[in-house]
């Protein structure tokens, strides 16, 4: 069994993903077999790949000459057998266990020792490996959609797969210029699995009346450096197949309240309300681009003199924003305490997880504010602020004319535990401490399949250094106290993490 650079690789299934996957590893001169039995797959796929290859020529990005023998790898077949001389099979046809199976049996008959690998999304390599005759070459290779873009691929193991294979397999996709990681079986593998809090979050926080869609989307992308936010990016996915992944995580792991599904977004499911394939999801589209610029709850700013704030102690990862307020001429006065500006004699604090009502229940003082964590400040159009429930609207008014001294924005949310920003990445960040602890990776798989796979600026353990791990579990603990809900749990991996008091890149 050859699995190196002068491997000959079949694929099966000449959808979407088929293609694609055909177009990038004829591209790094492998002889490719693409085979499907539905009439007039293949044929299109090859039409397909020629006009996208074209494109590149076009644009300078590939020459005339590896376009032409790119096209000359790939030999569409209809036919089966044609796959009888290959060394590693990769399907990629519908996500369906039984039918994978059959073929997959089918396979073994007439390729022999033959490596399998499948780029399924959901379902167990061990369950797929289960009943044929060399389990140990049942592998998963998950590319992500478009094929031929998309970096990522997770080179999963079953139970019984073989390591060699493994290894052997993570080399070769590393060959064809992606980023390979490798997963063992779970359910979602890396990314379906971490990136479920980005939109289980910002829907919790909508159904709790915390904001509207478009203010989420705008605090996630103008504080996480995310380039969607997760209502735009679900309506991008469409509202009935982010609801199934979810659903069927949330199954898969045995109802655990992580994975909790939304009654939101069954409901847009339900109504048909898809999304950008429906012109009608949490947005009103056109021809698939949105209708109308959406309406922020921004604070209008009064004319408020500033000349001075103080700082009590560190502001953490928002510290930051003490040089632009001296660059924009406000004096700051340094004094001790345990994290907090004070301006105009309105408190605020770096969101931790706690209410900034239940701030000024303690302090027994009202004019109490809150304000999101930022990758950037600097780079941010917005700052996210929540007042006490007790506060007056003087607060608002303050902070609203304090930001403007830095060309900063004021969105309001309503107060709430861990706001909008902190409370979404503490939770992916648990959720990929949960992965790395349950072995399903390592640290560095988790970054590379996130960055790479879904197109987060960092990775959630980079934002746990960045943030700080004990900040991240300060927030999760009082996430969990507050809701009452293991759903906030704190993984044991990440209290092992801030127990040491070390950091995941050091």
């Amino acid at each position: 069994m050859k699995l190196d650079q002068n491997a000959r690789i079949g694929i099966v299934g000449a959808g979407i993903m088929g293609r694609g996957i055909a177009q990038v590893v004829a591209k790094s001169n492998h002889s490719v077999v693409l085979y499907d039995n539905w009439d007039g797959a293949v044929d299109n796929a090859m039409k397909i790949n020629e006009q996208e290859l074209s494109k590149l020529v076009q644009r300078g990005k590939l020459t005339q000459e590896k376009k032409d023998k790119t096209l000359a790898l790939i030999t569409p077949s209809m036919k089966i057998e044609d796959l009888a001389d290959c060394d590693l099979i990769i399907e990629a046809i519908i996500e369906n266990l039984e039918i994978k199976q059959k073929v997959f049996k089918e396979l073994e008959t007439i390729c022999g020792d033959v490596v399998i690998a499948s780029n399924t999304s959901s379902i167990s390599i061990s369950a797929l490996a289960n009943g044929m005759q060399r389990p140990q070459n049942i592998i998963g290779l998950h590319f992500f959609n478009p094929a031929p873009i998309m970096k990522l691929v997770e080179v999963i193991s079953g139970l019984q797969s073989d390591q060699n294979i493994i290894q052997d397999v993570y080399a070769l996709a590393n060959s064809w210029g992606k980023k390979a990681v490798l997963v063992k079986s779970s359910p979602g593998f890396i990314v379906n699995r971490i990136a479920r809090p980005f939109y289980a979050e910002a829907l919790r926080v909508y159904e709790e009346g915390v904001s509207d869609f478009a203010t989420i989307d705008a605090v996630v992308k103008s504080h996480g450096a995310f380039r969607m936010g997760p209502f735009e990016l679900m309506d991008l996915i469409g509202n009935d197949t982010n609801y199934a992944v979810t659903q069927s995580t949330f199954d898969s792991y045995y109802q655990d309240p992580r994975f909790k599904p939304s009654l939101t977004q069954q409901e847009y499911a339900q109504a048909g309300l898809l999304g950008r394939k429906s012109n009608q999801g949490f947005y009103t589209y056109h021809d698939g681009k949105p209708v109308e610029e959406p309406k922020l709850n921004i604070a209008t700013i009064k004319p408020t003199p500033i000349e001075e704030i103080f700082v009590h102690g560190d502001l953490g990862m928002a510290n930051s924003l003490i040089a632009m307020f001296e660059q924009a001429g406000i004096r700051v006065n340094k004094k001790e305490g345990t994290g907090f500006l004070e301006c105009h004699g309105v408190i605020l604090y770096l969101a931790n997880g706690k209410m900034a009502t239940e701030v000024s229940k303690e302090l027994d003082y009202n004019e109490v504010a809150q304000f999101d964590i930022c990758m950037d400040y600097e780079k941010s159009e917005f700052i996210a602020v929540a007042r006490s429930l007790l506060a007056s609207d003087d607060t608002l008014n303050t902070l609203a004319a304090l930001f403007d001294k830095i060309g900063k924005k004021t969105l309001i949310v309503k107060d709430s535990p861990a706001l909008i920003m902190m409370r979404t990445i503490s939770m992916l960040v648990n959720e990929a401490s949960s992965a790395v602890t349950h072995r399903v990776c390592d640290v560095k798989s988790a970054d590379i399949a996130m960055e790479n796979g879904v197109n987060y600026p960092i990775g959630p353990f980079k934002w746990a250094d960045k943030l700080g791990i004990d900040c991240i579990v300060s927030a999760l603990d009082r996430l969990e106290a507050f809701y009452k809900d293991t759903r906030y749990r704190t993984d044991r991996g990440l209290i092992e993490k801030n127990l040491t008091g070390s950091k995941y890149y050091e």
